[in-house]
């Protein structure tokens, strides 16, 4: 692996951008919008004000082309310059203003040359890009940049050179297994959390913006193929996903990945949309209810009535109910996990008997 340094303003990077020459696409980036208004405006200022910005890494897109590159770390920090140069939010109220000395010569009484330092004062608090000074607003475009350009290096390269730039900073676990899925497992991933199912919209599955941003529909299709794949697993903690994901990436085949799509889409077909989100079916029911799509295709329960059943144990949930009991406390423990497995399959089969 070799790493070459480019230096680029703020309006080139900008630019790229826009005519597709810099790119965000790459299957270990996090999740946009990770930032709140105070980080963004705090980057803001701190280009403004002169303070040392990271450098941002990135993945050659073509040979001898260094100006062309795929973001590996840096892109909430491009991102967010994007966004406000082009006037998509204000900055926090509580912002610093921002300080610039000038430095000029000029003759004293005396006639001696000497230098002269004044300091300008820029409110810039509360303001969109195109309300600060004209002056601060070219400061922004002619800024440069340090980009680290990676060229010559292997998938595994690559995910090594993410992990250590990560490790032990703002990452969650959940973020981090991404790193040991890789590009395939990674694109798969997005894949199944862009169906309707996990989309925001349907309001079929309930994840905050904070667990959406934290990686946890990812953790969740990974915790159904934990026991799609009858894997011993431990628990359904951050860490037994991490191992699963590690093991997962070596044994898979393409036909697993198929299969767990299915089950989704299946199980998509029996949550109903509906205008408020379903508290209810979140991270510790949704691995369940996928994993005995199988078990109503082996029973020969419809779709129809699979829907019908989960609706029935929604309504019926209360914080008393049998199933509550396997939802609560310890709720990622072997025991919990196969509890709710043992409860449903029990259910349904109850079904055919009546």
């Amino acid at each position: 692996m070799q790493t070459i340094e480019r230096e680029h303003t703020i309006k080139a990077i900008n630019e790229g951008i826009e005519n597709g020459n810099i790119v965000f696409n790459h299957p270990m980036q996090r999740k946009p919008g990770q930032w709140d208004i105070e980080q963004q405006s705090l980057l803001i200022h701190s280009i403004l004000a002169n303070f040392a910005v990271p450098q941002t890494y990135a993945l050659q897109m073509f040979d001898g082309d260094y100006d062309s590159f795929s973001v590996l770390d840096g892109k909430q920090r491009l991102t967010t310059i994007y966004d406000y140069m082009k006037d998509g939010f204000k900055l926090s109220e509580d912002t610093p203003t921002v300080s610039i000395q000038k430095r000029m010569a000029v003759t004293d009484e005396n006639g001696q040359r000497k230098q002269k330092i004044t300091v300008d004062e820029y409110d810039i608090a509360g303001k969109f890009f195109t309300e600060i000074d004209t002056k601060l607003q070219d400061k922004l475009k002619d800024k440069v940049l340090s980009v680290i350009v990676l060229t010559d290096c292997t998938d595994e390269e690559i995910e090594d050179q993410f992990y250590r730039l990560n490790n032990g900073t703002a990452l969650t676990k959940d973020q981090k297994t991404r790193v040991l899925l890789g590009d395939e497992l990674s694109a798969f991933i997005d894949r199944v959390e862009a169906s309707e199912f996990f989309s925001e919209k349907s309001h079929k599955s309930y994840f905050t913006s904070l667990q959406r941003k934290r990686g946890e529909v990812q953790t969740c299709i990974l915790q159904t193929l934990m026991l799609v794949m009858d894997y011993q697993f431990k628990n359904f903690n951050n860490d037994a996903t991490m191992e699963f994901a590690e093991w997962f990436r070596a044994n898979h085949k393409n036909s697993d990945l198929e299969y767990c799509e299915e089950l989704f889409n299946k199980l998509n077909k029996a949550v109903v949309t509906s205008e408020k989100p379903n508290k209810l079916m979140k991270k510790t029911s949704i691995p369940i209810l996928a994993y005995h799509v199988q078990t109503i295709d082996e029973l020969g329960i419809s779709i129809e009535r699979y829907a019908e059943w989960i609706q029935k144990l929604m309504d019926s949930y209360t914080p008393d109910c049998e199933y509550a009991s396997y939802c609560g406390q310890s709720a990622t423990s072997r025991i919990k996990v196969m509890a709710r497995l043992e409860y449903v399959e029990r259910e349904l089969r109850k079904l055919v008997e009546e």
